[in-house]
């Protein structure tokens, strides 16, 4: 096993520093994660998928960003449930179930260095949207709007942990309340991420080192999450959203290019 500390050292394979190093590594992505999203109300997915792929193989790293995210999702519906619009949620939620599966078929036939050059320019188009796009785009709040938010969510979180930015636009639109925008689309988030965790899992992505690491980020979550409580007042969340989305850019040019070259 991956982690099997008992473990003869072999040339190339992992020792017990190495392990220790990784999974060091992979609690700081999720208490970094974790602050983004307490502090913006989004990214956790967008900064865990910058760094875990070079930590694990694309698909792991895909797998635990998403059932880390769905988990932090969760603490906020569990809080705000009574602010849920459940009708709200049925026709992204029905995208998101359609486009999923197919989504998730696909990466799995694909090799890591395809994936990291589609994450790479998947980054950096998200990066080009923040910075300039995201105040201007507006949609009316239909159902086949939500449909379509979803399908476009499902199919950008089963192939990357990235489903947030289409169903952000809908639903800043079609939940004008606040309170409700932030129990809805994290209660979305919740069935979005089980969704892609679920069809994940059968694909085969679950290996000996995703166990463990998501333990390790769960911790980090939880750090991160009393370091925002205890700093929210000193910081800015513009501020950490510009610097985010910088790393989002540059981010996504290294991962194109190195899997060019």
């Amino acid at each position: 096993m991956w982690y099997n500390l008992n473990a003869p050292k072999k040339k190339g394979g992992y020792t017990v520093d190495g392990v220790a190093i990784e999974l060091i590594l992979i609690m700081l992505v999720a208490l970094g994660a974790s602050l983004i999203q307490s502090v913006t109300g989004f990214g956790f997915g967008i900064f865990a998928m910058i760094f875990l792929p070079s930590l694990l193989s694309f698909t792991e790293a895909n797998l635990i960003s998403t059932v880390l995210s769905t988990l932090t999702s969760l603490a906020v519906v569990v809080l705000t449930f009574r602010q849920v619009n459940f009708r709200n949620l049925i026709f992204p939620t029905l995208g998101c179930l359609a486009s999923t599966y197919l989504a998730v078929e696909f990466i799995s036939v694909q090799s890591n260095d395809t994936l990291k050059l589609l994450l790479g320019v998947a980054l950096f188009l998200l990066s080009v949207y923040f910075f300039f796009f995201s105040d201007k785009i507006r949609i009316k709040p239909t159902f086949y709007a939500g449909l379509l938010a979803g399908v476009i969510s499902g199919i950008m979180g089963g192939m990357f942990a990235i489903g947030g930015p289409p169903v952000v636009i809908y639903y800043m639109q079609s939940e004008r309340d606040s309170k409700s925008y932030l129990s809805t689309i994290s209660a979305y988030f919740v069935l979005s991420g089980i969704i892609s965790a679920v069809s994940k899992a059968l694909s085969g992505f679950v290996t000996d080192r995703v166990y463990l690491s998501i333990l390790v980020g769960a911790l980090g979550m939880i750090v991160g999450a009393l370091l925002v409580k205890l700093t929210r007042d000193k910081v800015k969340p513009e501020g950490i959203r510009r610097a985010v989305y910088a790393v989002m850019a540059i981010s996504g040019l290294v991962n194109i290019v190195t899997s060019i070259v």
